[in-house]
């Protein structure tokens, strides 16, 4: 396959002020062979008008009743016409040569099933934050401790794409891609390139820390359900589990405590710990500290 072509899925709702740079940076690739699909997942503001006004062939957009991200990425797919899908935010950005360098994977790997570009998370005028740029090809025990992996970046050939799907359950928004992550990497492998390619902005907008506790609650026990329920996922990560809750109660614990809801938040945190104890010395337990104490002298 040494001339891919890729179709590059944007879910959105209601980002208007946002989705044309995200586009541009799209439109800017080296790479030529490329589609563009935006899925308005039934935005109230004017997102069709400024994607119709984005002149080129190469975005095709389409509006649908408002079904949460899984379901967008999949309507998306459906009508993908790539050899590889690849999703964006539509708040997020792609660098340059983002599609050049996965061409070069898919060459060097010879078409692999799942394939991820390093990326990174930036403030919203563009200063570095974190990096992950130091994942290795087939080590699938990343997921235990969480999801490194961001949409920006990940690759599905499109044979792979039709075989694994975003679960749609609503209840599950905002952990889908983890639980589709895990059953493709436990079932096809993960290749990867540490080259950053891609930009995730974090910005005020960005609404993924409120969530009430049962809402958290709810996420966690249904990505473990759909997860586990995948035949290689249990049998290759099965022994893990006890270790893959705890990270998901430090998830929610950091989450809560993000929303200053310090003494729910504790009690999750203990959880983890008591379930896993060396999640202890975790970078993300430092976050929970280290929130946990700002919310006090707030």
């Amino acid at each position: 396959m040494n001339q891919p072509l890729f179709s590059v899925i944007i879910p959105t709702y209601n980002r208007a002020g946002f989705i044309t740079r995200t586009l541009n940076s799209v439109l800017s690739q080296t790479w030529p062979h490329f589609e563009v699909l935006v899925v308005d997942d039934g935005s109230t503001d004017n997102t069709g008008e400024v994607v119709r006004s984005i002149n080129s062939p190469k975005v095709r957009y389409f509006k649908k009743e408002n079904g949460e991200r899984a379901a967008a990425r999949n309507y998306g797919t459906a009508r993908a016409t790539g050899d590889y899908v690849t999703f964006l935010d539509s708040d997020d950005l792609l660098y340059p040569h983002y599609l050049q360098n996965a061409a070069e994977s898919i060459y060097r790997y010879a078409s692999p099933p799942f394939l991820h570009l390093a990326y990174e998370v930036t403030d919203s005028h563009g200063n570095s934050k974190v990096k992950v740029d130091s994942l290795k090809s087939d080590d699938i025990s990343i997921f235990i401790k969480g999801n490194p992996l961001s949409c920006a970046g990940c690759f599905l050939r499109k044979d792979t794409a039709a075989r694994f799907r975003f679960n749609e359950d609503r209840q599950l928004s905002g952990s889908e891609d983890w639980e589709l992550w895990v059953r493709v990497a436990a079932n096809c492998g993960l290749k990867t390139d540490n080259r950053v390619s891609a930009a995730l902005v974090d910005h005020e907008s960005r609404s993924v820390v409120q969530y009430p506790e049962d809402m958290l609650l709810k996420r966690k026990e249904l990505a473990l359900q759909y997860a586990f329920a995948d035949k290689v996922v249990k049998e290759k990560f099965g022994r893990y589990y006890r270790q893959t809750e705890s990270y998901w109660d430090s998830y929610i614990a950091l989450h809560l405590i993000l929303s200053r809801q310090n003494k729910k938040g504790m009690k999750y945190f203990y959880r983890s710990v008591l379930n896993h104890p060396p999640s202890l010395f975790e970078r993300r337990t430092l976050g929970i500290v280290k929130h946990s104490l700002l919310n006090q002298v707030r």
